[in-house]
């Protein structure tokens, strides 16, 4: 049987270095890397697929908070105030995806334009 992580984090291309690998094992943390082209041992296609999956979603998600909820754009003057405007941000864009699967079922989930403006 293999061994039991605390957590499992999937990385990019970047993250495939075999020391790095070895220091997240070491804290009890499975890195899941995809594999360079030139790599010998490829994960299997459904692998790479829910992979990009996740990373697609996980990039929507940030363009939406940048560019619709203005993330990058928090003028605090703390560092108390500018974790309170990003937690409000996040919070916002919560509530958004709840009102749009409660009241918009025929939207797609992630379409949050027409709730914000």
């Amino acid at each position: 049987m293999g061994e039991e992580y605390a957590l499992s984090v999937i990385g990019d291309k970047g993250y495939v270095g075999e020391q790095l690998r070895e220091d997240m094992q070491n804290q009890n943390i499975c890195l899941l890397a995809l594999k360079r082209n030139n790599s010998k041992v490829q994960w299997s296609k459904p692998f790479r697929q829910m992979i990009f999956k996740f990373r697609r979603r996980v990039e929507t998600v940030f363009s939406q908070l940048s560019q619709q909820l203005k993330a990058e754009r928090v003028l605090a003057k703390t560092f108390r105030g500018l974790c309170t405007r990003l937690v409000n941000k996040v919070l916002a864009y919560d509530l958004s995806l709840l009102i749009n699967k409660l009241f918009y079922s025929l939207q797609p989930l992630a379409c949050i334009k027409h709730l914000v403006f």
